[in-house]
């Protein structure tokens, strides 16, 4: 993720560039003391998030956001400020957040977790799984490799289930269909959950995984997933959905259409 923050007073810019850093380790941040430098930055049209103060001499905080959305619309403008009265400003610009200070990592945390336009690679655990379109898994925000597309096609499954243990007749008789009675289908499930267990513990995330006798499910609290905050009523999981879902799967359509009901 690409942020600026921009602030004319040099000690509340340090403590808004600690509080971002400490909200969101490996984010990029870009510091800026006046709104003449962000402008003449080369690659502004390219800062996703902007936390910005509002009183600044010359031009301030609420004419810089404007600027800030001609180069790119889907920027987060993120308001920084001591003062309340420019709130109202911060509506009518559609402000993703609206931060008083003293600003804490706290405070950060909550509006990079509810982002009014999504930013791949913005949430806070190391795992993400993206299920709004095609189902994907990045870790650290790199896609994660998998052996098998059935491997891949297991775990999705288990997300779907959004944390509920379920059997391997259950999986069989979803990923295999008509052909959930062969033999088969056993052996080379138990292969699956084996190269699924090994893929994950690979990268140190060998928590996500939930074993039961004879069931098999996932953790919730381990891992951030766009179709969890989109049931949870997050915005930017809300303004990610597009009507797609896990697209690459037959079995997924029963989900998708609940989520069409629930569409908010």
């Amino acid at each position: 993720m690409i942020a600026i923050a921009v602030d004319d007073r040099k000690i509340p810019l340090e403590a808004l560039v600690e509080a971002i850093e400490e909200a969101a380790p490996g984010i990029e941040i870009h510091p800026f003391r006046t709104p003449v430098e962000v402008l003449q930055w080369e690659d502004v049209a390219k800062a996703e998030v902007a936390f910005i103060d509002i009183d600044m001499p010359g031009m301030n905080g609420v004419q810089l956001a404007h600027e800030l959305k001609l180069r790119n619309p889907k920027v987060n403008i993120i308001f920084a400020t001591g003062f309340s009265e420019y709130a109202g400003d911060a509506m009518d610009l559609h402000a993703s957040g609206y931060l008083m200070k003293p600003i804490t990592a706290e405070k950060v945390k909550r509006e990079l977790d509810d982002l009014r336009h999504p930013v791949e690679g913005s949430h806070t655990r190391r795992l993400f799984m993206r299920c709004f379109g095609n189902f994907e898994v990045f870790v650290d925000g790199k896609p994660l490799a998998f052996e098998r597309g059935r491997t891949k096609e297991l775990l999705a499954y288990l997300v779907d289930r959004h944390g509920a243990v379920v059997t391997n007749k259950e999986i069989e008789a979803v990923l295999w269909e008509d052909a959930s009675s062969y033999r088969g289908v056993h052996s080379y499930l138990r292969t699956l959950m084996v190269d699924l267990r090994k893929t994950l513990e690979r990268e140190g995330l060998g928590e996500v995984l939930v074993k039961r006798r004879g069931a098999q499910g996932v953790d919730p609290t381990t891992f951030d997933c766009d179709f969890y905050e989109f049931l949870e009523g997050k915005p930017s999981a809300v303004n990610a959905y597009k009507g797609e879902y896990m697209s690459q799967y037959s079995w997924a359509e029963i989900t998708l259409a609940q989520l069409g009901s629930i569409r908010r």
